[in-house]
């Protein structure tokens, strides 16, 4: 595992007290703060998107040559801990993820890009993994990464353009300051060479006033309610800054920092609380994003472009072959706005060696790897589409298995007294599609002869054991002898060795 990276903006929430007149006037000279991960926006200071001395230049956020999230986001739920004591939230946080891309308020982090591409308003709901508390109750910094990979490995899979959320239920505790210090935060790290996006938001039931400003929520469930605003804020600053040096301003803030605890123009939900948009058929109060354009502000929504473009997305994002097969079609699907019609061309880039692509019906790309030279790994490949002078990408994963054979002896020792014989039993196996023929041969030191019988072995066959004789001459040393029997077939060389123990 690799050294964790934190990223900026974290969503910093002191008490439940309306915003204070204390540092209005905060000017910041000489370079811009690196994002340290956790910010410092507490809810005693006027959120800085407000305050005309925190904008330096320009749309007072700026570009640090890192990556947005070009690709759209893909959201996975990781429900940890007993959710029984709050059985709404489910439904509510689900249809708020299913219900956020194409949105004018999840339009802001358009306004947001780097040197490929602006993320899109594009954003999926993929799929939720549930942990009963595997870890307790009171967790770390770096338990909730535990709880990220494990959810990936058990299920959930690795995907370069997922942002992972683990959701705490009521009585879950985060060490590092959840409730005193934040509501929520968001970080990367890397599973194998995926870089994974991932956010801790708890549940605010055991102090609700540090991260909710009503008592009642749209949904009549006030602490998944509040939630949904401490998610929106994590997704959007993952969208536009997921790996911590792609966009914040001078004091280390990001897009959503600017605009925390702001809410714009509200209305009155069913229920009397306050609400401020509508997703997916539930109000919500969510808080404002910040919009890079028209010198910065925070706001609910942004108009979406008249410009004719497209987003890619791609279907399965993983296949497993073995090495020397080809995959079955990797689907691209290209999702048209403001009237875009094609054609698209495509291209793939980071294969494996030995591995190639092609193209059939307009958007079906197989890969085709090559036996004895794709070697057997993981590999996250591009696949860029072309459109007149628009290129945009989306990634995929070739998972290549290589089939070999496995070679082992038993008993791993033997003792003989000098002259004399004994004899040892060696194995092969296979895996998965494995086929040839292993040549078989011993070594052993002066002394020390050894003869397997059969001298190879065909897989599959009817025989996977060669019986290996071993004489000791008079002259072999006492005590402990090493031989070494050798497989071998057309690309690969294995050995397994055993004891020889002369008295």
């Amino acid at each position: 595992m690799q050294t964790q990276h934190w990223a900026a903006g974290f969503f910093t929430l002191g008490v439940m007290l309306a915003p204070m007149a204390i540092a209005q006037n905060e000017i910041h000279h000489g370079p811009d703060i690196p994002a340290d991960g956790r910010g410092n926006l507490i809810r005693q200071l006027p959120p800085r998107g407000q305050s005309s001395t925190s904008v330096v230049t320009g749309n007072g956020i700026s570009y640090h040559n890192g990556p947005v999230m070009e690709n759209g986001v893909n959201i996975y739920y990781i429900w940890y801990g007993d959710w029984t004591q709050d059985s709404t939230a489910n439904t509510i946080l689900t249809n708020f993820a299913n219900a956020i891309g194409g949105s004018p308020y999840f339009n802001i982090n358009t306004t947001y890009g780097d040197t490929v591409a602006n993320v899109p308003n594009t954003v999926h709901y993929i799929k939720s993994a549930t942990d009963l508390g595997s870890l307790g109750t009171s967790l770390s910094d770096a338990n909730i990464w535990t709880i990220v990979s494990n959810a990936i490995s058990g299920g959930l899979g690795a995907d370069p353009n997922g942002m992972y959320f683990v959701l705490t239920a009521p009585g879950v505790a985060e060490t590092s300051g959840f409730l005193t210090q934040y509501c929520g935060w968001h970080t990367y790290n890397f599973y194998g060479n995926t870089p994974i996006k991932y956010s801790f938001v708890g549940n605010p039931a055991a102090n609700l006033g540090a991260c909710s400003i009503q008592s009642t929520g749209p949904n009549g469930d006030v602490e998944a309610d509040a939630m949904a605003s401490v998610i929106a804020h994590e997704l959007e600053e993952s969208a536009t800054d997921p790996q911590l040096n792609a966009w914040y301003d001078s004091t280390g803030a990001e897009n959503a920092d600017k605009c925390a605890w702001t809410f714009g123009t509200t209305y009155k939900a069913s229920n009397g609380s306050l609400a401020n948009m509508n997703l997916g058929g539930h109000d919500y109060l969510i808080q404002q994003n910040w919009v890079n354009a028209g010198g910065g502000s925070c706001a609910l929504s942004y108009a979406a472009s008249t410009t004719p473009d497209f987003t890619l997305s791609v279907s399965p994002s993983s296949q497993t072959v073995i090495a020397g097969v080809s995959t079955g079609p990797y689907s691209v699907t290209a999702t048209g706005s403001n009237g875009w019609t094609g054609p698209i061309s495509y291209s793939v880039s980071g294969l494996p060696t030995g591995a190639s692509y092609s193209v059939s019906s307009g958007s079906q790309i197989t890969i085709t790897t090559t036996s004895n030279l794709t070697p057997a790994g993981t590999y996250n490949f591009t696949i860029t589409g072309t459109s007149g002078t628009l290129i945009h990408t989306t990634t995929a994963t070739l998972v290549v298995t290589v089939p070999t054979f496995n070679i082992s002896i038993s008993p791993g020792s033997q003792s003989v007294k000098r002259p004399g014989s004994t004899s040892f039993t060696v194995t092969l196996s296979a895996t998965t599609s494995y086929t040839g023929t292993v040549n078989l041969s011993c070594t052993g030191p002066t002394g020390i002869t050894c003869t397997p019988t059969p001298t190879s072995i065909t897989i599959p066959g009817s025989v996977s054991s060669s019986t290996v004789n071993v004489t000791v001459a008079a002259q072999a040393k006492k005590g402990g002898n090493t031989i070494t029997v050798t497989g071998k077939d057309a690309n690969t060389t294995k050995t397994a060795t055993a004891q020889v123990r002369v008295n």
